[in-house]
C-alpha cells in the first residue's frame, strides 16, 4: 500500500484503541463528525463511519449494529452466522434449525422495540462470555449503537418517559455489572453531541468519551487529491491549496458534494460557493444566530479613526503571540459608530475568520450545552477566529444575577469557560461589542483586559471623515456649502453619514444636478436617539483603556465628573 496513504488513518481510531486496550474502557461514547467520510487502510478508500468500523474491526471483533428504529442488524452473513452459533449451538459447531428460526424471529421483532433489542443483546453478550471459557479464539462482540442520544436521552428519571426510564435502567444494570466491565466486549455509542446522551451513562467507570474532530487542512487536502485522481477534469477558481484552506469547518462529505456538483456542472468551484456551504452547514447545526464570514474589506477601507486604527493594529498583532494574546476585548460606543465594520476589517488583515453571534440568549434558551459543544467543535478547525458578539450586554445573562434563570447562567458560564480555555488563546479572540459595557457580567469584563471605545467623529476630524466618504462616492459639494453641511449634520453618526451619501446617490438618479446641501433640505437623519447616544458615549468614556481615544470635549474630565454627567443624563432619560 502507498505509504503516503498509510499516514491518513483516522486519529480517533488510535484514541479508541488506546481507551480500550490501555485504559480498559469497553463502553465508548463517540461524538463529533459522525456523519463524515474516513480513510480506510483496509479498503484503500473513504468510507462512512459504519462502513469504516466494519472494515477495520471485523478481524478482531464480531461487529453488530443497533439503533432505535432498526433493532439489531449484522453487516454480513458470516457475522450473523457466528453470533447465532455462539448463542444457540448445542455442541459448539452446529445450531438446530428450530433455534436458528427462533433467533431470527427475535432479531426481527427487535426492530422498533429498543428495550427488547437490548435484552436480546445482553443475552448474546453473556453467551459469548460463557463460550469464551471453553473455546479459545472466539472474537468478542463490538456493538455500534447509532443515534445514542435517541436511545438514552438526557434528563433525570423524573423527566424521562416510562419506556425511556426502563431502557436506561436496564442498560445501566447491564454495562455496570462487573462481569461485563471485565469482559472484552466493546460497546460504541455514537451520537453527534455529548450533551444529548444521558449523563448517568457517562458517569460509569468503564466509559470513555472520544470526539471525532472535523478534518484539518492536511486531511482535506488528501481527500481533494484522492477525488481529483478519479476526476481529473475538476477545476478550482483559486487552486486546490486555497480550496483546502477555505473549506475549514466542512466534513469530507461536504467536500465530496461540492466537488461532485463542480464536476457535474463543468465549472470552476469558487470561493463564494465554499463560503455559502460553510454557512449552510454551520447554520444548520447552530442556527441562524451564527454567521461565518470572510471579510473582503481591510483597515485601508476605514475612514478616519487613525488613533483607533493604530490600537486595533497592535491588538490584533499581539494576539498572534501566545505570551501577549488576550482572550477577549470589549469594543464600546454609541450605536452606529462603526464597531462591526472596523473589527471585520482588522480580522481580514490578520487572516482571521469572523463568526458573528447575535440573538443567542433567546434562540438557545434550554439548548445552551449542545450549542456550545457544537460551537467549540467547529472553531477547533476554523483556523484563527474572531468571534463578534453584537450587543453583548443583552446576549448573555449574568451568572451573579439573582433573577437570572439557571439556563441563562449556564449560557454565560459557557462563554466564560470558552474565553478561559488555554487551547484557544491566540487562536480565538472574542470581541464583545456593546453600547452598554456597564451591563456586562463582571466575569466577562475580567477576561477582557482591553476596552476600546469608538466615538462619532468630532471637530476637524468629522469634516475630514465626511470629505473622504464623499470622495470615495465621487460626490463633490461646492466649497461654500461645507460649513452649512457640517452645521446641519453635527449630530450624525458614522452610520448616518453612510445613509446620507446613499440618499445623495439615490436622489441623483432622478435629479443629477441636485447638490448635497439641497438633499439635506428634503431629508435628514433622525434626532430621536440623540440623548441615548450621548449617554452611550459617556459610558464608553468610563470604560476606555485608552484616554487618547476620548473626544476632545471629554479628555479633561475627571472620573467623578464623567460619573456625575452620566448619572444626570440617565435620570433625564428615565
Amino acid at each position: 500500500m502507498n505509504p503516503k496513504k498509510d499516514d491518513h488513518r483516522p486519529g480517533f481510531l488510535t484514541q479508541l484503541s488506546s481507551e480500550y486496550n490501555t485504559r480498559r474502557k469497553n463502553l465508548i461514547l463517540l461524538t463529533g463528525d459522525t456523519y463524515g467520510l474516513f480513510w480506510s487502510q483496509v479498503a484503500s478508500s473513504f468510507l462512512s463511519l459504519e462502513q469504516l468500523f466494519v472494515r477495520e474491526l471485523s478481524q478482531k471483533f464480531n461487529v453488530v449494529l443497533m439503533d432505535i428504529a432498526s433493532g439489531l442488524r449484522f453487516p454480513n452473513k458470516s457475522t450473523e452466522a457466528e453470533v447465532i452459533r455462539v448463542s444457540e449451538s448445542t455442541d459448539g459447531l452446529t445450531v438446530p434449525n428450530n433455534r436458528v428460526k427462533t433467533m431470527r424471529t427475535m432479531l426481527a421483532s427487535s426492530a422498533h422495540n429498543p428495550l427488547q433489542a437490548l435484552v436480546l443483546l445482553q443475552g448474546i453478550a453473556e453467551a459469548f462470555q460463557r463460550v469464551r471459557r471453553i473455546e479459545e479464539g472466539v472474537r468478542p462482540l463490538c456493538v455500534l449503537f447509532k443515534f445514542g442520544g435517541a436511545l438514552f436521552p438526557t434528563g433525570g428519571y423524573d423527566r424521562l418517559s416510562e419506556i425511556d426510564r426502563q431502557r436506561l435502567v436496564f442498560f445501566l444494570n447491564w454495562v455496570g455489572d462487573p462481569g461485563f466491565q471485565d469482559s472484552p466486549e466493546l460497546l460504541i455509542l455514537i451520537n453527534h453531541t455529548k450533551s444529548e446522551v444521558n449523563q448517568k451513562v457517562l458517569a460509569l467507570p468503564n466509559v470513555a468519551h472520544v470526539e471525532i474532530n472535523l478534518p484539518d487542512e492536511r486531511e482535506r487536502a488528501f481527500f481533494i487529491e484522492h477525488f481529483v485522481e478519479q476526476n481529473p477534469g475538476l477545476r478550482f477558481a483559486g487552486g486546490r491549496k486555497r480550496f483546502a484552506a477555505d473549506t475549514a469547518g466542512l466534513t469530507l462529505g461536504n467536500l465530496n458534494e461540492l466537488m461532485s456538483v463542480g464536476m457535474a456542472e463543468g465549472k470552476k468551484i469558487t470561493r463564494e460557493q465554499v463560503v455559502g456551504e460553510v454557512n449552510r452547514i454551520v447554520q444548520a447545526q447552530l442556527g441562524d444566530i451564527v454567521k461565518v464570514t470572510y471579510p473582503n474589506h481591510t483597515p485601508a477601507d476605514i475612514i478616519g479613526n487613525d488613533a483607533t486604527r493604530e490600537i486595533f493594529t497592535e491588538l490584533f498583532e499581539r494576539c498572534e503571540t501566545l505570551d501577549t494574546a488576550v482572550p477577549a476585548f470589549i469594543v464600546s460606543g454609541p450605536n452606529g459608530a462603526g464597531k462591526t465594520f472596523q473589527l471585520e476589517a482588522f480580522a481580514a488583515a490578520s487572516g482571521r475568520v469572523v463568526i458573528e453571534l447575535a440573538g443567542i440568549r433567546g434562540s438557545y434558551f434550554g439548548e445552551t450545552d449542545r450549542f456550545f459543544e457544537l460551537l467549540r467543535w467547529h472553531i477547533l478547525t476554523l483556523g484563527k477566529i474572531l468571534i463578534l458578539v453584537d450587543e453583548a450586554h443583552t446576549a448573555f445573562g449574568s451568572i451573579h444575577g439573582g433573577s437570572t434563570h439557571a439556563t441563562e447562567k449556564r449560557l454565560a458560564g459557557n462563554v466564560i469557560k470558552m474565553m478561559g480555555d488555554p487551547r484557544f488563546l491566540g487562536k480565538v479572540v472574542w470581541a464583545m461589542m456593546t453600547s452598554r459595557p456597564d451591563l456586562l457580567d463582571p466575569d466577562i469584563k475580567s477576561r477582557a483586559p482591553v476596552q476600546v471605545p469608538i466615538f462619532d467623529p468630532e471637530g476637524e476630524v468629522r469634516q475630514t471623515f465626511v470629505a473622504e466618504m464623499f470622495k470615495r462616492k465621487k460626490i463633490v459639494p461646492a466649497d461654500e456649502s461645507w460649513e452649512a453641511i457640517m452645521a446641519k449634520t453635527d449630530y450624525y453618526s458614522a452610520r448616518d453619514y453612510r445613509n446620507y451619501t446613499a440618499e445623495i446617490l439615490a436622489t441623483r438618479k432622478r435629479n443629477p444636478a441636485i447638490t448635497p446641501l439641497e438633499v439635506l433640505q428634503r431629508w435628514s437623519a433622525s434626532r430621536s436617539i440623540n440623548a441615548q447616544r450621548e449617554y452611550q458615549s459617556l459610558i464608553a468614556a468610563q470604560h476606555s483603556s485608552y484616554p487618547e481615544l476620548l473626544p476632545e470635549r471629554l479628555r479633561g474630565w475627571s472620573d467623578g465628573e464623567l460619573a456625575h454627567a452620566t448619572e444626570q443624563l440617565r435620570a433625564r432619560l428615565s
